[in-house]
């Protein structure tokens, strides 16, 4: 019987912080987060209001989203508890999984969803069973950074499902989620509202 991954404070100080953190830069994050904030405004034709970052660890983003559009409000979910005892009340992070994201109450969908280096580590079960409720909440543009057997990856092996792409992209159009590039989409009916050669079809 395998042990259960813990993601406490010794898991993120390992890969986030410190010399030889595969994860842990600030400018790669930055910039990120401002592609991110680009892409969902460009899709929208306005500002960023709303983030909503599934599987979120210590809510990262939040900071530099905090710095970059200070008006737009920030939620986290994660199914660590560290990282909600220890960040919630300052970042906004609530405790869930990703696989019963639908659980959760939430008054309107977000401009902007977030599932960063997440999906790798699930049973297709958990992928499956929470990615119609993070389509529905998707308003603008999902930003699923996903790492795959083609990939050359780097950093917490533990638990890494080595699925070829085809299997990710597969699923999420299955839940109606959409490719626009760089591991962002959008729903079928967000598509529509984009010029012919930004379309996914």
């Amino acid at each position: 019987m395998s042990r259960k991954k813990v993601y406490d404070q010794a898991y993120f100080d390992r890969w986030y912080r410190g010399r030889g953190s595969a994860v842990g830069g600030k400018g790669p994050l930055r910039r990120k987060v401002a592609v991110a904030v680009a892409v969902a405004e460009f899709v929208l034709d306005r500002p960023l209001r709303s983030v909503l970052d599934v599987g979120c660890g210590e809510g990262r983003w939040q900071p530099v989203l905090h710095r970059l559009r200070p008006e737009a409000v920030y939620l986290g979910i994660d199914s660590s508890r560290y990282a909600v005892e220890r960040y919630g009340a300052a970042r906004n992070i609530r405790y869930g999984t990703f696989a019963e994201l639908d659980l959760h109450v939430f008054e309107e969908p977000f401009d902007l969803v977030v599932c960063s280096d997440v999906l790798h580590y699930l049973d297709r079960r958990e992928i499956v069973a929470g990615l119609p409720a993070l389509a529905e909440l998707t308003d603008g543009v999902a930003f699923l950074e996903v790492f795959t057997r083609s990939d050359d990856v780097e950093g917490d092996m533990e638990g890494f499902k080595r699925r070829p792409p085809g299997a990710y992209l597969t699923m999420f159009r299955e839940a109606g989620l959409l490719p626009i590039g760089l591991q962002f989409y959008v729903t079928e009916e967000r598509a529509l509202d984009l010029d012919a050669l930004e379309r996914p079809w």
